[in-house]
């Protein structure tokens, strides 16, 4: 669409551009220290002289960090955990928002239903207290099956759906596929976007989910990393064995910590540029028919 480019068009353009590179500033400074600290070596971390630029290009932190056995077993977990999460609720939410998309009696009431728990639920006393009564205590059903259905993701499913083309399902109908068929064979082929920027959502909440491994899992070696990276940061767990083979290589704790951090959030970062494309189109998709 071309715009005239009026007075008013170019005071728009600029105060624009100027809001988005003060976003964009807010959210890559914090990462260009962080990398900046893991780089440099203890001395220069100490000076207090790092800013945004390292001191030397100093990876011994990052060696040490990826060495180290427990950060090695909670990447696992966290695989385990985002992987295992990430289809279960994707299976979950398919079935319950294809169904409601759908003019089926009683289907305002489970919207009004779904709607209520995005502003109240159950609170934590009493999930951890269902979670422990059906013997998922310490286990990865404990991380997955409470919270493999979110609200807000759910409602977008459904307005997506609701804007799948009627005539389709109707042309696999009268070729004889059942309900069932039609979903798994027909629509979800033709739904990537939705599922793929439902994926990436669903992935980034697993990966950074340490609260709720701190509540239910009992047993570190069932530590994700983002956990792992949170005792580090509040130095509740294992950072003096790290910092005794540290010291004897020139490394601070700042080092640490920022390598710790910066190596927890790469795999997002390697994840986004795949599906970014996705985003706005499958969460967008549909939003008009509500």
């Amino acid at each position: 669409m071309h715009y005239r480019k009026t007075l008013e068009y170019r005071v728009f353009a600029v105060v624009n551009f100027l809001f988005m590179a003060l976003v964009i500033c807010g959210v890559l400074l914090p990462f260009l220290h962080l990398l900046a600290v893991s780089l440099s070596n203890a001395a220069a971390n100490a000076s207090g002289r790092i800013h945004f630029l390292p001191s030397g290009i100093n990876v011994e932190a990052y060696r040490f960090i990826f060495q180290h056995p427990d950060i090695l077993h909670g990447f696992w977990n966290a695989f385990v955990q985002t992987t295992v999460g990430t289809l279960v609720s994707l299976f979950m939410m398919t079935i319950c928002a294809y169904p409601l998309s759908k003019p089926i009696r009683g289907r305002k009431v489970f919207i009004w239903l779904i709607m209520v728990t995005m502003f109240f639920n159950g609170g934590l006393i009493p999930t951890y207290m269902l979670v422990k009564g059906i013997g998922l205590l310490d286990t990865l059903g404990a991380i997955v099956l409470p919270f493999c259905i979110v609200p807000y993701y759910l409602m977008i499913m459904i307005n997506f759906f609701q804007s799948f083309p009627d005539h389709i399902e109707e042309a696999a109908l009268i070729d004889g596929l059942n309900p069932i068929s039609i979903l798994f064979r027909i629509v979800l082929p033709l739904s990537k976007t939705i599922l793929a920027a439902m994926s990436m959502f669903l992935i980034v909440m697993y990966w950074n989910n340490w609260f709720n491994s701190l509540i239910y899992l009992n047993s570190p070696g069932k530590y994700p990393i983002m956990l792992i990276v949170r005792n580090i940061l509040d130095g509740a767990n294992m950072v003096d064995k790290p910092l005794q083979g540290a010291a004897r290589m020139n490394l601070s704790s700042a080092s640490l910590k920022s390598a710790a951090i910066m190596a927890t959030t790469l795999p997002i970062f390697c994840l986004i540029p795949y599906v970014q494309k996705h985003f706005s189109k499958g969460v967008l998709l549909g939003a008009v028919k509500g």
